[in-house]
């Protein structure tokens, strides 16, 4: 009974270790995704000139961002654009700070200036985003193995004690 309970510790500091390395995973995906969003913007504004609340629309219908809540509510409310766009990157709490920044950004840039002036500023957001993303991806791989190896030596270390 003794080991089966040691197991069961190891086994869940373990996991709880796993689970904080696979978070820092999901946080860089999620900047991934965001600076796929931002270029697909981009592109879709260059080729096909479609007013904002049409170009909400058509990204969040795409399959890849369904996933992205704020983007499905602020297609809900394109008629609405910066106001709909502000409120829902700020009311998504699973966006990390710094990108729920650039993603504001990018609600006041569009829509809001010449096509030349919209590209550029939307291309400086995909940049941050990509550095944003280096950062994250480095983190991830430093820290998740570290977090694994805490839940590993932590839990061993609740087991000796134990014993």
């Amino acid at each position: 009974m003794k080991c089966a309970g040691a197991f069961l510790l190891l086994g869940t500091c373990l996991l709880c270790g796993i689970r904080a390395a696979k978070q820092l995973d999901r946080k860089a995906a999620q900047i991934r995704l965001l600076r796929q969003l931002v270029t697909d913007l981009m592109n879709e504004l260059r080729y096909t000139l479609a007013p904002v609340g049409h170009l909400l629309r058509t990204l969040a219908g795409h399959a890849a961002y369904r996933e992205l809540a704020f983007l499905q509510n602020a297609a809900a409310n394109a008629d609405a654009f910066p106001q709909s766009w502000q409120t829902a990157v700020q009311s998504d709490g699973q966006l990390m700070p710094e990108a729920a920044a650039v993603l504001e950004t990018v609600g006041q840039t569009l829509g809001s200036t010449a096509l030349d002036g919209q590209l550029s500023a939307l291309e400086l957001c995909c940049e941050r985003l990509s550095s944003l993303q280096a950062e994250a991806e480095q983190s991830a791989q430093k820290k998740g193995a570290l977090y694994r190896s805490l839940g590993l030596f932590g839990g061993l270390f609740c087991v000796i004690l134990l014993l």
